[in-house]
């Protein structure tokens, strides 16, 4: 909720509210009322493992999720023991002896395969690419999943370097990306506390080319360059918006970026002072799927839970109907599979 990686976490808050003040509306959660508990583990590993004894044993919490990676690992053994779901946004958490680890809301890293390959599709005239992201082991997976799809449609992968998370000054890092002549950058899992800080300098050491990242907040990103320039390098990302007119209306997406907009846009009653993001709802789909097994099995046992979690066909999200998987990738399924 604070720290570099806040970006990510932070404004996933108001999404799980909207999702507990809901459920309290009609019946809860097994009939009892939902409760949502805060911890600030600031993306570090032991905060992280104090923050899950602290809601498990103090909170007497059931669900847990957050954005994974460092924090998953440290948490993970301990909620396992204790019986407790845990969902992070990166799959790559998932595995055999993680039972009770569900994962899929962001795609984490088959999302990442997505963008090289759709900037090739539309640039088929530009050939190299360069692309960096923090030493941190869930930027490590990400980046890597994205080069192999990128070298898979063709791209000459130019630079694929890791830089270190106490970086301040950007201008040297872009210094040595843009000495590669990539036609194409990509900032793959930079968190986004960095993203504004390099596109600053992608733009004042003056490339041109497109852009992406897995998530880009541009509240933060247009104070720092032209809009101008910003639309000609676009800034490809992973995270659709719920307010786009492509949903449609009515949707559930058109819906939830309504409620979202009263409460929390512009003069609402809890205005956060930015338009909403695409993090906003990120948290809700497996809290959804994770509620839908709790009813199910009537029951927050969580064996029944999980049990239930895969007898079903395919479940209903805001991000429209998940299937179950996993097996194939992380040898367990507890992979959540959005259209």
């Amino acid at each position: 909720l604070s720290g570099p990686v806040a970006g990510w976490g932070l404004p996933g808050v108001t999404g799980l509210q909207m999702w507990v003040d809901e459920q309290n509306a009609g019946c809860g959660l097994l009939g009892r009322p939902v409760e949502l508990h805060l911890f600030d583990n600031e993306y570090i590993a032991s905060k992280a493992l104090q923050g899950a004894r602290q809601l498990v044993l103090e909170n007497e919490v059931s669900f847990i999720t957050g954005i994974g990676g460092t924090t998953g690992d440290s948490q993970i053994p301990f909620l396992t023991d204790n019986g407790v779901f845990y969902a992070p946004l990166a799959t790559a958490d998932l595995g055999p002896d993680r039972p009770y680890t569900i994962a899929g809301t962001d795609v984490f890293p088959r999302g990442e395969m997505m963008r090289p390959v759709y900037i090739r599709s539309i640039y088929p005239e530009l050939s190299t690419m360069a692309i960096i992201s923090q030493e941190d082991p869930t930027a490590e997976v990400g980046q890597a999943w994205e080069v192999a799809a990128a070298m898979a449609v063709g791209w000459d992968v130019v630079y694929d370097e890791h830089f270190g998370v106490e970086t301040a000054d950007f201008a040297p890092v872009v210094t040595a990306v843009l000495a590669t002549n990539p036609d194409y950058v990509s900032m793959a899992v930079t968190w986004p506390d960095y993203i504004p800080l390099i596109m600053e300098q992608l733009y004042l050491q003056g490339f041109e080319g497109p852009i992406d990242a897995n998530y880009i907040e541009w509240s933060t990103v247009l104070p720092k360059v032209p809009a101008e320039w910003a639309a000609k390098v676009k800034g490809f990302e992973s995270y659709p918006r719920f307010d786009d007119p492509w949903w449609g209306e009515p949707s559930m997406q058109h819906t939830f970026a309504d409620n979202w907009t009263a409460r929390y846009g512009p003069g609402g009653p809890e205005d956060v002072g930015t338009p909403m993001t695409g993090i906003d709802w990120l948290y809700n789909p497996t809290l959804q799927i994770w509620a839908n097994g709790v009813e199910k099995a009537g029951t927050l046992d969580p064996d029944s839970v999980i049990e239930a979690i895969r007898s079903n066909p395919w479940v209903m999200t805001l991000e429209g109907p998940a299937t179950i998987t996993g097996e194939e990738m992380w040898g367990i399924r507890n992979m959540m599979s959005q259209p």
